[in-house]
């Protein structure tokens, strides 16, 4: 299979060099169809180590691997906008620095969007790690089908934003990542689901590293703003109806302020959908 495809890519200074070494290596020489290009964005400075493994890499893949940033960091959503920009392909997929693909990822997805040429976005469930791939045994599923996602996209997220390979043109269409802290993806599918159609591949496709402290981190004043904000901004662009609202803010914003084994139960039985 002869595609032409870019893979999107950002980093910043708190990474790990280790993960951002393996996530490059997995992404790249371990693919049994490689991509076109690697755009890899600096978001900020970086320290000397994650440096070295950018230096590594851009030895090895010369001019496949386009590196580009600026000295401060900016957050996600401009770096993924940044990094678009530079994007020379229609398909572009999207990576994160600390998880890995497995080797038939972009086979897959370019199959897929091949026979369905209709759709906006391919993702796909992933399967969530500590430090060894399967280790959890745990997968975060997602809709598989287009009418799935359509039926469930205002209550959880309905893609795996490491996963997810996108027509650049429909992604710059609809204003692409816009700011909005923690939610840059979800705010992007649901602007894309609003006139397009996804669908999500029904095995993992990627093994996404998460860590101990990840119900905590979404716990807390500071993160049930950040969802107030986010469902106030959804019901002013009509995304959502107020009483798809007033239902978001029970379900998804009130959890925030419980206990964490509380919010544990919610989270993982009910908004992530994990088996």
């Amino acid at each position: 299979m002869k595609v032409e495809f870019s893979v999107l890519i950002s980093v910043y200074k708190q990474e790990n060099p280790d993960y951002f070494d393996q996530a490059l290596k997995s992404v790249y020489f371990d693919q049994t169809l490689k991509p076109s290009e690697i755009v890899l964005v600096r978001d900020g400075m970086l320290t000397p180590d994650l440096e070295l493994v950018i230096k590594k890499y851009k030895t090895l893949l010369k001019e496949k691997l386009i590196v580009v940033g600026y000295s401060s960091n900016k957050g996600l959503g401009f770096a993924l906008n940044y990094g678009l920009k530079n994007c020379r392909n229609e398909i572009v997929a999207r990576f994160d620095t600390d998880d890995l693909c497995i080797p038939e990822r972009f086979k897959i997805q370019l199959k897929v969007f091949d026979q369905n040429p209709e759709l906006a976005i391919v993702g796909s469930y992933i399967n969530e790690f500590y430090e060894i791939p399967g280790d959890l045994n745990q997968l975060r599923k997602v809709p598989l089908r287009s009418k799935q996602i359509q039926k469930n996209k205002n209550l959880k997220n309905p893609f795996n934003h490491m996963t997810v390979g996108f027509r650049k043109s429909i992604i710059e269409e609809v204003g692409g990542y816009i700011d909005m802290p923690g939610y840059e993806d979800y705010y992007l599918w649901l602007r894309v689901l609003k006139k397009y159609n996804g669908l999500n591949y029904h095995k993992p496709l990627v093994f996404a590293r998460i860590g101990n402290n990840m119900i905590k981190r979404r716990q807390g004043i500071e993160f049930l703003k950040k969802e107030v904000l986010f469902q106030n901004r959804l019901l002013k662009d009509g995304l959502i109806s107020l009483p798809i609202y007033v239902r978001n803010i029970f379900l998804r914003v009130t959890p925030r302020i419980l206990p964490v084994f509380a919010l544990e139960l919610i989270y993982f039985k009910f908004l992530r959908g994990i088996k």
